[in-house]
Order: structure tokens, then sequence, then C-alpha cells
């Protein structure tokens, strides 16, 4: 059950690599928001995406939904017909996470300190989906679209205990908190805020609509967001090499 993203091993100094990377974007973190500079690598969809002014964002995502064929990205494994999902395919965000051995995972995890989040998944196909895909894969929330994790393993077992997935956030991670996301878009036009909101209720729901959050934090630079609740911290990502990912599930 390897990955399509990057695999590591002491032996050839990835995984010294990877930690390094990983400290200094923790030293470049003051606190709060991370810096809102994700660009998927400079991909030029993805910054003229995060360029444009609200209502030709508005427009856009309009034309995305309407446009974009499921059908025909189909990479093996099926999609969800949800808004976010159609985004992340029409601008290409397809780069797998960072797959690690369990050893070198644990590793990671203590040389950087890095938070261990857990997802549960109704099948092992669903688990090795993350992992495999050439493409990524979205679901649906109610505070946004994206990939859901939690920090409780108890918590991501009962949306699915078929597998649990051990994952940590990669130097590419640039977290938001939700309520930033949701000022954003009070200070958005009009014309935005209702495509936002068409974006965050139609397709396949499986828990309910959401504001487009998602499109939003990506707008803003984000590639996962964090939601604070009194029920604890739940975190969702929005492109794959955000996250770390360990081998064994």
């Amino acid at each position: 059950m390897g990955g399509r993203g990057a695999s590591s091993g002491l032996d050839n100094g990835f995984l010294r690599v990877l930690i390094r990377r990983m400290q200094m974007q923790q030293m470049a973190t003051t606190g709060g928001d991370d810096p809102g500079d994700y660009t998927d690598d400079g991909n030029p969809a993805l910054v003229k995406y995060q360029g444009q002014e609200d209502d030709k964002t508005a427009r856009f995502l309009a034309k995305v939904w309407n446009d974009t064929d499921l059908a025909a990205e189909d990479d093996g494994y099926g999609f969800y017909d949800n808004s976010y999902q159609k985004l992340a395919l029409s601008l290409g965000l397809n780069k797998g996470p960072t797959v690690l051995s369990e050893g070198d995972f644990n590793q990671y995890v203590q040389q950087t300190n890095a938070q261990v989040f857990y997802r549960g998944w109704s099948s092992r196909n669903s688990a090795d989906r993350l992992l495999n895909a050439p493409k990524t894969h979205t679901g649906t929330g109610l505070y946004g679209d994206g990939i859901y994790m939690t920090t409780d393993k108890g918590t991501a077992a009962s949306y699915g205990s078929a597998a649990v997935t051990t994952l940590a956030l990669s130097p590419t991670a640039r977290v938001v908190n939700l309520s930033t996301v949701r000022a954003r878009i009070q200070q958005s036009s009009q014309r935005l805020q209702t495509g936002l909101n068409r974006a965050g209720s139609v397709g396949q729901r499986s828990y309910g609509a959401n504001n487009g959050e998602a499109q939003m934090a990506l707008k803003m630079g984000y590639n996962v967001v964090r939601i604070d609740t009194h029920g604890g911290s739940y975190y969702y990502a929005l492109t794959r090499d955000a996250l770390v990912v360990s081998k064994k599930y």
C-alpha cells in the first residue's frame, strides 16, 4: 500500500530534508494563521484564481460547476460530485501526499513535534485512494469541503472503521482558522458571497451545506483549515501535498 506521493528513507537523506524543511516552516510561523502563500509551486491556474477580483471569481466558480465533467476526469476511484472537487480538478491540484513508512513517520513526528491526525474510512479502498489516486479526491463537510481529519483516533474511527489513516502536516501546509476565512467571506462582494453559498450547497452532500469556506481559503493562499469547536479541533486539507501519511493503516 505505497503512495504516489514522495516516499522516504534515512539512507537517501529524504527524511532528514523533510524534517529540516518542517522545522524551518515552524520557525517562520509566529502563531495564529500561517502566511497565505500556498500557490502549488506557482501553478498558473491557481495563481490566476487567487488574484481574481471577487465578481470574476463568482463567475469562475459557476463556470467550473457547470462545465467540469467528472466522468471525463475519472481516474478509476470515482469522484463525489461537489463543487470543491470540481474546482480542485479544474485547477490541477493533484499532487499526492508524502508517504512514509511507519518508522519514518514516527521519527518525523518526534523530531518536528508535529500534531498527529487521524482519518477514518468506510473501506480500505477509500484509504488507498488518498495515497494512490492520480487525482485529488475530496468529500464534503459543514465547515467547507475537503479531506477532514481529527486529533482523536476514536472520533476518526466513528466516521469509518474499515481503516484509519495516521497523518501529519507537511512543510507545504498553510493553515488558516475557519473564523479568518469566514471574516474574509463577509468582506467579499455580494455576488461572490452568493456564489460561495451556492458552491457550498450543490452536488452530493453527506453533511449538509456550507458557505464555500474551502473555495475562499484556497483563494486566500491556504490549503488547510482549522475548526475549533466545543468538542475539540478538526482540520481539513484542500490539497494532498499538505499531508504526510503513514503507510500503515
